[in-house]
């Protein structure tokens, strides 16, 4: 092997390095900004989450407080009791027309068709 094919070898193998560096440069800070940009979105819309659950907060807090001032304002009355009504028992009768002794009808096992 001469000394121009050593620093051609040498010099290729110099240029593929610089090569594999450059796509890698490439390949990952492309990835690098793709996950920066879904971090500060993400970083965005628990901000805005936060606000909205504070906001939440503060009107639930309002309206207890406007429905203990509507208490106080207007006790409640306890209902009055309904009167009690009649109501109907329906008791199945057994096939001979006579009701059986425990108000149930007789239960038959029908067989299984297979």
């Amino acid at each position: 092997m001469s000394a121009t094919q050593g620093l051609m070898m040498l010099a290729a193998l110099l240029g593929g390095g610089m090569l594999a560096w450059g796509l890698a440069f490439w390949w990952f800070g492309r990835r690098l900004r793709l996950s920066s940009a879904r971090i500060e979105h993400l970083e965005r819309s628990r901000h805005q989450i936060g606000q909205q659950v504070s906001q939440a907060r503060r009107q639930v807090e309002q309206l207890q407080k406007e429905l203990a001032e509507l208490r106080l304002a207007n006790p409640v009355q306890p209902p009055r009791a309904a009167p009690a009504q009649a109501q109907d028992v329906f008791l199945p009768l057994p096939p001979e027309g006579k009701p059986a002794k425990d108000g149930f009808a007789p239960t038959q096992i029908l067989p299984h068709k297979s």
